[in-house]
């Protein structure tokens, strides 16, 4: 009577698991499975998923090890370089006194604190306030250096724009004040400083960074312009005094027919208040930044107001709201 086969377990499973169910090594070297790492299976067609390679990999934690530093803000969805790629090589931070994960595919690190640390889809991950701390030691332009200060920055935009969990910037000085003697912690500083709440994407950041950096005071951040009780916009960067708001359009912008009605409505409800807008694609940025520049203080002119006299603008931990007055 031929002997039943165990089927195999739902991947991703230990080898271990499986062996010990019934399982034939036979069926464990099935083009189907891929192994990510020593002792565990997963299924082939999800390798270039990085969650689910995660996932796998998790099944040989120890306990208070975790994803960390550029695999913890991968998973997190935060910004990288973009030349990175996460599933080359995963980050896993073990507890202090434990030996540091070695693998191939592994980059092990110590220091690990529980408190820093949770669920995330079904996988341990630094919380963001920790990742964030991890990666000031990964800026600069030295040997193992990923991240540029500007990268730093659009980074720390992006962890204050999160929402689950919400990391205000209370929690980073707070992180920081606790980094005592860490490495990277003077790149932080700086990151924290420039950085600012409600910025809906890196481009945005790099665009502000820009316009600093060419002598243009700090604009507001996505404020919300009300003419009366009535809203009427929420441009990226706005300059209240000059009346000029900067509009960046990524792709969504005019791949949608609605979006760009939308769009062109409320500019146009902007003019007729009297204010100017400028509207920039990647090009602008990328290839004419001079010209844009040029724009800009076009803009301010028309307006009448010297951008000189305009002081910076500083972080908000609500999101700014700004009266239009009629004209």
């Amino acid at each position: 009577m031929p002997t039943t086969r165990v089927p195999l377990p739902p991947t991703p499973f230990r080898v271990a698991d499986a062996l010990a169910a019934g399982c034939t090594a036979d069926q464990l070297r099935s083009p189907a499975l891929h192994t990510p790492v020593r002792g565990v299976r997963m299924a082939a067609g999800s390798t270039g998923d990085l969650e689910a390679v995660c996932r796998a990999v998790a099944l040989t934690f120890r306990p208070g090890d975790t994803f960390s530093h550029l695999t913890a803000a991968a998973l997190l969805g935060l910004p990288l370089p973009s030349g990175h790629r996460p599933l080359d090589r995963l980050h896993v931070s073990s507890t202090a006194g434990v030996r540091a994960r070695e693998a191939s595919l592994l980059v092990g690190h110590s220091g690990a604190v529980a408190r820093h640390v949770f669920q995330h889809r079904r996988v341990p991950v630094t919380i963001p306030a920790r990742t964030w701390l991890d990666l000031g030691n990964a800026t600069g332009t030295g040997a193992g250096a990923v991240l540029t200060m500007e990268d730093l920055v659009v980074l720390t935009d992006a962890v204050l724009g999160l929402r689950h969990p919400a990391t205000p910037r209370l929690e980073l000085e707070r992180a920081l004040a606790w980094f005592v003697g860490g490495r990277g912690r003077a790149a932080l500083r700086t990151a924290l400083a420039a950085s600012r709440a409600f910025v809906d994407s890196p481009m945005e950041t790099r665009v502000r960074l820009l316009l600093v950096a060419a002598g243009f005071p700090c604009p507001v951040v996505g404020a919300d312009l009300f003419a009366e009780d009535q809203w009427v916009a929420r441009p990226d960067l706005c300059w209240p005094q000059a009346r000029i708001a900067i509009e960046y359009d990524g792709a969504h912008h005019y791949s949608s027919q609605h979006q760009m009605r939308s769009d062109v409505a409320r500019r146009e409800n902007l003019e007729r208040l009297g204010w100017r807008v400028i509207v920039i694609y990647s090009q602008d940025v990328l290839t004419a930044w001079d010209a844009t520049c040029g724009r800009l203080l076009t803009a301010f002119g028309d307006q009448g107001v010297d951008p000189g006299s305009v002081a910076h603008a500083s972080d908000a931990s609500v999101r700014p709201r700004i009266v239009v007055a009629r004209r």
